[in-house]
């Protein structure tokens, strides 16, 4: 039963001002322009849309609407109503779709992109997040290439970098530090390179999954250079070249976050430790911060504290 009256349910009393629910009312007929589709798509009798249009109008001592039998149309002083009160309503309806979001369960596909060197870790850290909510399927693509997020429908990207303008949200994770690793073996059998042109004559271990392949760079002085070298092992996966420069195959290029370990362990050391390139600013970048699915939500907060701690 709908017993509203300029007194009591359409008022706030204490602002005089008009309730919310007159003010939606407004706004569903002047984008519907009609009082049958507003009421339909309100799931209101078109007597109670009328009812409420007209009292709203007598608080606001003004017509916000012109009728005739087949038109609806804004007056002056609607389309200054509906421009203010606009903004206000999406942001009632995003905030009510955060909550949700925010208690729903996680499930359904997410279409994740990275570069081929952060496969380790990215994976890793969704391996996990799958773990805990299982309802959540993974889709990923680890690869150089220049992904479409928006075209390609992919929820999420982590891309190392500087990155082009855009409109796409990008969130800093900080730097990842790529650099150049050998075992203890090998560096006893080989004398070490104290330059970037020495390795030339050593075996590398080629990473094939790099954009730049067999050319390592480096950093001399204010000028960035590249040597290109050669060695027993291209492959596209930089656990197999990891495992490889352990067994003492050769020097490896390899993300600090993936030598870690070995470092610790003594099973690797730097090698040019003074020529490495400057560590690269990482971003995790998705198409929009509004009606995130929860999936996307959960995966945003779990890369960015699992990669922050040690970025690729």
């Amino acid at each position: 039963m709908d017993n509203a009256g300029p007194g009591n349910r359409l008022y706030n009393q204490w602002d005089n001002l008009p309730e919310l629910e007159a003010v939606r009312v407004f706004a569903a007929v002047a984008e519907a322009k009609s009082f049958r589709r507003a009421a339909a798509a309100l799931r209101l009798p078109r007597s109670t849309v009328s009812r409420r249009l007209s009292i709203l109008e007598t608080a606001l001592k003004a017509r916000l609407l012109q009728r005739t039998t087949r038109h609806v149309s804004l007056t002056d002083a609607g389309e200054a109503f509906l421009k203010r009160v606009g903004p206000a309503l999406h942001a009632i309806r995003d905030a009510g779709r955060g909550v949700l979001d925010a208690t729903a369960e996680p499930r359904g596909v997410l279409r994740v992109t990275a570069t081929s060197a952060s496969a380790t870790s990215v994976g890793a850290i969704l391996l996990q997040l799958v773990e805990r909510y299982p309802q959540v399927h993974l889709d990923l693509e680890f690869s150089d290439r220049k992904v479409d997020l928006v075209a390609e429908g992919f929820d999420l990207a982590v891309r190392p970098g500087p990155l082009e303008d855009s409109s796409l949200v990008a969130r800093p994770l900080g730097h990842g530090q790529p650099g150049y690793y050998a075992s203890p073996a090998y560096l006893k059998r080989r004398r070490r390179p104290k330059t970037p042109r020495e390795l030339e004559d050593h075996a590398c271990l080629v990473f094939s999954g790099s954009s730049r392949v067999a050319r390592w760079r480096f950093q001399v002085g204010r000028r960035t250079r590249e040597v290109a070298v050669r060695g027993p092992l291209r492959a596209n996966s930089l656990e197999v070249v990891r495992q490889a420069a352990v067994r003492g195959h050769g020097v490896a290029w390899l993300p600090e976050t993936l030598a870690r370990k070995d470092l610790e362990a003594g099973r690797l050391l730097p090698v040019l430790r003074d020529y490495w390139p400057s560590p690269v600013p990482v971003h995790l970048v998705y198409p929009s911060s509004r009606y995130l699915a929860p999936q996307v939500r959960v995966a945003i907060d779990a890369l960015t504290s699992g990669l922050g701690e040690g970025l690729p």
